[in-house]
Parts: C-alpha cells; sequence; structure tokens
C-alpha cells in the first residue's frame, strides 16, 4: 500500500550502562579491559575467588620467602654439633665412667709406683746345691787372664793344651768331665774354663760396676759355640763376686731334649778387658753341681791373698 512504511525489526531493549552497577557476572575481559569495575566491587570479587583470607596467606608466604635459606643450615649443624659434643663427654670425654677401676680406687701416684718397684724381688743368687763337692786338688793359675781357680779332683780332668782350648773353646784352662753324647751323637761335657774377654765381645765392657751386657755376651757366644742350634735359655741367678772382684750370672739353656746349668763370672782384674771363668753343668751329670759353689766361691786375682 502507498504510503505505509515496511515493517521494522524488533528493537532489543537496551539498559544504559549506569542502570545496574552491581552485576551478578563480570568476565576477565571486562575486569582486565577498560572498563574496570569499582574497588569495593573488585575486593568483593576476589573475595568470592579466593575467600576473605587471601591477603594474609600472600603477607606469610612473603614472609616465609624472606627469611633466608642459611639461617636454618646454621642452625641445623649447630644443633648436630651439640649433640655429638655431648655424645663424646659421655661415651669417650670427662664424664665417661670407667669400667676397670673403681673412683675409691685412685691410681697410685708415682712416688708410690717407684716404690711398689723397689720391693720386686731381683733375680736370686747362685744356688747351694746339695751333694758332696768333688775334691780340691791345688788351684789352677791362668796367668794370661790374671785369676786363679781350683783345680778339681774326683772325676775332673785338666787339660793342658792351651792352644787347643783357645782355638776349640776359646778359653787358656779347662777341666772338664765327659757327659757321653747328645740324642743327635754330639759330645757333652761339664767343664770349667777361663780365659781374658774375647775382643770380639770388648764392646760389651763399660764400665767395672756393671758387667751385665759382657756376662750376656759371653752366654750368647756360648749358645752358638757349645750347643746345639736351636737352644733356648732363660736367667737363673746373679750376684756379686766374694770380694766385689766382679758379678757372676747363672742360666739354664734347653737343647736336644736336655738342659744345661751355665754360670759365667766376669772379674775385674786391673787389666783393660776382665777375665771370664766359665763352667756348664749338663743336668746327665747333675751329682757334679755342688762344685759350683766350689769354683765361684773361691776365685782370686792373681797376686792378692
Amino acid at each position: 500500500m502507498t504510503g505505509q512504511r515496511p515493517p521494522q525489526p524488533p528493537q532489543q531493549h537496551q539498559h544504559p550502562q549506569g542502570d545496574d552497577q552491581y552485576k551478578p557476572f563480570v568476565t576477565a575481559g571486562q575486569i582486565s579491559g577498560p572498563k574496570t569495575p569499582p574497588a569495593h566491587r573488585q575486593q568483593e570479587l576476589w573475595n568470592n575467588v579466593f575467600g576473605e583470607n587471601y591477603q594474609a596467606i600472600e603477607e606469610y608466604e612473603d614472609e616465609e620467602r624472606g627469611r633466608p635459606i642459611w639461617l636454618f643450615a646454621l642452625a641445623g649443624s649447630v644443633l648436630i654439633a651439640l649433640i655429638g659434643a655431648l655424645l663424646w663427654a659421655f661415651l669417650a670425654g670427662p664424664l665417661a665412667s670407667s669400667g676397670d677401676a673403681s673412683p675409691s680406687e685412685p691410681s697410685p701416684s708415682p712416688s708410690k709406683a717407684s716404690a711398689s718397684n723397689a720391693t720386686q724381688p731381683q733375680a736370686a743368687g747362685l744356688l747351694e746345691y746339695e751333694g758332696t763337692p768333688s775334691p780340691v786338688q791345688g788351684r789352677i793359675a791362668d796367668s794370661e787372664s790374671r785369676v786363679s781357680i781350683p783345680k778339681l779332683g774326683g772325676q775332673w780332668k785338666t787339660d793342658v793344651d792351651q792352644q787347643k782350648n783357645l782355638a776349640t773353646y776359646g778359653y787358656v784352662t779347662r777341666q772338664f768331665v765327659s757327659a757321653g753324647l747328645t740324642t743327635k751323637g754330639k759330645p757333652q761335657f761339664a767343664q770349667v774354663m777361663s780365659g781374658p774377654l774375647g775382643q770380639d765381645l770388648a764392646s760389651k765392657y763399660t764400665t767395672t760396676d756393671d758387667l751385665r751386657p759382657v756376662l750376656s755376651a759371653v752366654v750368647f757366644k756360648a749358645r752358638q759355640n757349645l750347643f746345639p742350634k736351636g737352644n733356648k735359655v732363660s736367667k737363673v741367678g746373679q750376684q756379686k763376686l766374694r770380694g766385689g772382684i766382679g758379678q757372676l750370672a747363672a742360666y739354664e739353656v734347653s737343647d736336644d731334649g736336655g738342659k744345661t746349668l751355665v754360670v759365667v763370672a766376669a772379674v775385674n782384674t786391673g787389666a783393660p778387658l776382665p777375665s771370664i771363668v766359665y763352667m756348664q753343668v749338663p743336668d746327665i751329670k747333675d751329682d757334679l753341681l755342688p762344685d759350683v759353689g766350689t769354683v765361684f766361691k773361691s776365685i782370686k786375682v792373681a797376686n792378692s791373698n
């Protein structure tokens, strides 16, 4: 029809922007876009999403992040060191208890310990052997060693070949009694010998007051030359000679299934080296043991009364 306007599409109802400023939903674009809600509306939105305590949580995390890690490491190290120190003090340190000694029994003082050592028994002197000693038939003077010793009779024989004695035994004078053969077929003897200390042992002589190094060296050499290899020795006595002219020591030498008493005396004669009187008695000839006292109680230095 003429004069009528074509129909218009229905117009959508548009509300002005300011009609509802508290819309229940706001898009992320609206939050971050140019049309940002007022500040109090933003706070309500954040509270709805994160809860009312979100700010307190954030501050707590900031506080935790603000603490340096080295502080915790230092505190832990100090604690471990303290625990270790306490364990050491109670287990191995001054606070540790001792299971070996009682607190009521303190350790002896150095003076008491010295006194205790001084009272310990020393090696016994020369033993007195029971039995009948061999008769004495005079004396044997050893001009080279400047000593004289008893000349024994009975079973004893005197070897007058001084050169042979020196070459075989290392002594000038020799008295002997045959004691048969060892289990290995080697001849053995009871014997008394005398002579100067050998030059090979001269370094053992350092003073007239202590002749023990000399005695030990002489018996060691005898074990090498007069006894089978593998022998063993133990000291059984020591004492000074009569008149203070020297010292003696007694030993027990075990060898080849038997034992032998060995007695050695070192005599100060005024010579550059002391003189030696040596005696040995195998256990198979123990009836000659009383002769030990006869010999060593009667040693004299030449030209003395």
